[in-house]
Order: C-alpha cells, then structure tokens, then sequence
C-alpha cells in the first residue's frame, strides 16, 4: 500500500474515532406562563444554621418530571430528583458553589412533601461555603425543570445580598456585580452516558442576547466550539468517553470579553466510556 493510500486510511479511520463535535439550538421546554419565583428572603437579612433563606414559588412544583416530554429532549439526561432551584452562591475573592433545592427543603407545616409549590427554605452552614468568611454574600436562585432546563423568564429568578452569619456593612462592591451583565452556568453538571446529548443550558443577568447585543462563546477543553446567539437551551453531540471541561464567556457588543464580576464560569463533566 503506497503512503498516499495509508494516508487517506489513516485519516479515514480517524474521523470515524472522533467525529466533529456538534453544538444545536433546541426549542425552550413548554411551561406554564405563570411560574414565578415570587420572593427570595431572609430574616433580618442575615442567613445562618438557625436563620434560612426563604423562597416563595408560584405555579411551579418542584421535585416532579416534565410533562408531555418534547421531541428535542430525547435521550436527554433526566434528573432523578426531577424539578428544582438551583442557587448559586458567590462571595468575595470568586467563591462561588451551586445548591439544588430538594422537597426535603420544603416548609413541613406549609407542604404535604409531595412535592411543594409554594415555599421553602435553605439553611446555610459554615461546612456548606467552607472557607467563606463571616459577611456579605451574593445570591441567585434560577427555576429548573427536571431535565435540567432552566426556565429563561424575567420572573424565574431572583438575586439578593445576605449577610452570613453574622450582620455586616454594606458591600458595594457584591451590589455592583449583581447588576452587572453576567452570565450563571447551568448545564452540563456530573456525569454522563456515553453516546447521548448533553444539555447546554445558561442563565443571563443584565443582558440582551443576540446579534447585535452581547453573545456566549462556549469553549470545551479550551478550544472555542461556538459562539451563541440565542438566550437558549443548546444539544452537545458526539462529546468522548473522559473529562471534559466547559465554559461559558460572555461577549459585550464591542465583540470583547465582558467582566466577569464572580469569576469565570465553567465546570468539568465526565462523559462515561
């Protein structure tokens, strides 16, 4: 066989081992136009072991599947513990870490734990945000349905300033990061089954999406794979067997990387083999 022909087999055969990844628009799952996350509190402001965080939903069960499964979503992972919240909590010096709230949450003299619907609390204890300091934190709670969408509404969120354990000063610095353009990744997260599509999933704050506005460019392994034009739930294809890491870079009009006022967001997943 001469080179030319061993050439063409090699490369052949290497593009059948890892075929291109693909990165697809999905349609926004179905949901209720009146789901909302109606308040996000704390008393005295302050969250600790013995004061929660408060949250009051509206139409929007948590730890249920989605109903009436769409076509785009299949083979999608689905979470065993279905519907949720998810927090995202980010303090001074980058600290950030992700909190999914659970029917064990629930308020138990509000709700029967079937499933609960309307309020529920989080206690925040010093091994939850280990190596966070007494003061001001930043928080946003995001709705998220069972396959790990989240519900891209301007009243499916909420963000506030709290202080932990123990009352502080004012923080301006936390308050002009929480107005500030940014974006919270949400999926992929954990692991996953070889060969299947993997959720994509991103939350904007403060921002437009769009041509002509800020975009997303999302990196897997340090190469660029993409740059998003739509606030929406995207399909990875064709991802090996192995840790992958992800990241979402949020980009100003001007086409430059916008500040990232809690830090980078990205995580690493495990794609099985």
């Amino acid at each position: 066989m001469n080179n030319f022909f061993k050439g063409a087999l090699f490369l052949t055969i290497a593009l059948q081992a890892a075929p291109k990844i693909e990165v697809l628009k999905i349609h926004n799952s179905p949901h209720n136009d009146n789901i909302i996350l109606r308040r996000m509190y704390s008393e005295n402001g302050l969250v600790s072991p013995k004061f929660p965080l408060v949250l009051q939903v509206g139409e929007f069960p948590i730890g249920v599947s989605l109903p009436n499964r769409p076509e785009d979503l299949r083979g999608m992972r689905e979470s065993s513990a279905g519907s949720t919240i998810l927090l995202w909590v980010y303090a001074e010096g980058g600290y950030q870490k992700r909190f999914y709230l659970t029917k064990d949450d629930a308020t138990s003299f509000i709700e029967d734990k079937t499933y609960f619907k309307d309020r529920f609390r989080k206690y925040f204890k010093p091994s939850d945000l280990p190596g966070v300091l007494p003061g001001k934190i930043a928080i946003s709670g995001m709705l998220i349905n069972g396959y790990g969408e989240s519900i891209k509404t301007e009243k499916s969120n909420k963000s506030i300033i709290v202080d932990y354990l123990e009352k502080t000063a004012e923080n301006k610095t936390l308050e002009k990061a929480l107005n500030s353009p940014r974006i919270a990744y949400n999926e992929p997260y954990g692991n996953f089954p070889k060969d299947h599509p993997i959720l994509l999933d991103y939350y904007v704050f403060n921002a437009d999406i769009g041509g002509d506005a800020y975009t997303v460019d999302l990196y897997i392994d340090g190469k660029k794979e993409e740059t998003l034009y739509d606030w929406a739930p995207y399909k990875i294809r064709n991802l090996q067997p192995g840790r992958h890491e992800i990241q979402l870079i949020l980009i100003d009009p001007n086409k430059n990387p916008a500040p990232e006022p809690f830090g980078p967001h990205k995580n690493t997943i495990f794609v099985g083999s």
